[in-house]
């Protein structure tokens, strides 16, 4: 393949990847319940997604299996977003991000236990070399962390095994042939919204919301993160090759971090840094596919 037909896919994957970096970040700005802010995320994310189908026409079409296989997603997501909220008030948006990429050892690990896929050699050693850069971030003692870290670091692990849930659900949706990707995702947006809905409803929370940044905040990450983030990154994943689709998206996690520390100056050793180092390389090496003819 020419390294000059890809460029301009793997600069949508960057921008896409550099958008949904700030999507923890404005939910912390955003401040307010996190189921709440679950809530309104995807209800701007519908809005946003509704218009795309519209100008493009692609207007959702899928079979019985597959319409009922993207109303899971919406669950698994909803789940996904009330751990990961509560994650990112505990232990901030770059950490929690961090370790809700985890996805990738837990859908391989399914992947094997449900499909019985092979579990390649690379696979043990980035298990190995995550969890070393996860202690190099926290040091040795797990025991002796404060109680909130733990219940955060608990969380984006959580985080973590409801996104691989909804990856391999995704993966089996999508094979319905007149299904596009935008379609598919104002599904998953509508069915997710009401799962948050009924939650905050049975919870008893408010679904008000005061402040005009937190209203910017959760506009931002539906439309900038989930709107435009992931047309980006859909576009592009179909023409730029898998293991520089996998190098490139690494940006989201670290950028995240990056802005976390920028933006809110988390105290951050080079013990710490290393351990990022550590992780992004064993996020990679999970993720990695040998290329096929």
């Amino acid at each position: 393949m020419n390294p000059l037909s890809v460029s301009l896919p793997v600069m949508q994957l960057v921008a896409g990847s550099a958008c949904i970096s700030f999507a923890p970040i404005l939910v912390r700005v955003a401040d307010v319940n996190p189921d709440v802010a679950g809530f309104y995320r995807m209800f701007f994310a519908f809005c946003g997604l509704l218009i795309l189908v519209l100008v493009r026409r692609e207007w959702p079409r899928p079979d019985g299996r597959s319409f009922l296989l993207l109303l899971l997603c919406g669950v698994w997501l909803a789940c996904d977003f009330m751990a990961w909220h509560r994650s990112i008030a505990l232990i901030g948006p770059g950490f929690s991000t961090l370790l809700g990429n985890f996805q990738v050892f837990f859908t391989v690990f399914l992947s094997w236990l449900l499909f019985r896929e092979r579990i390649r050699s690379h696979f043990i050693l980035a298990v190995l070399l995550g969890f070393a850069g996860l202690l190099l971030m926290t040091g040795i003692d797990l025991a002796g962390l404060p109680p909130g870290v733990r219940t955060g670091m608990l969380l984006g692990f959580v985080t973590a095994l409801f996104y691989s849930f909804y990856i391999l659900t995704l993966k089996r949706a999508m094979a319905c042939q007149q299904l596009g990707g935008a379609s598919a995702m104002l599904i998953i947006s509508v069915s997710c919204v009401v799962v948050l809905g009924l939650v905050i409803r049975g919870a008893g929370v408010s679904f008000a919301v005061v402040e005009p940044r937190s209203w910017l905040a959760l506009a931002g990450v539906g439309i900038l993160g989930s709107t435009i983030g992931w047309s980006l990154l859909s576009a592009a994943l179909k023409v730029v090759p898998a293991s520089v689709a996998g190098l490139t998206m690494l940006l989201q996690p670290a950028l995240s971090f990056l802005w976390d520390v920028l933006m809110f100056d988390r105290p951050t050793s080079w013990f710490e840094y290393a351990g990022l180092l550590m992780i992004l390389s064993a996020i990679y090496l999970g993720s990695f596919r040998p290329s096929r003819s």
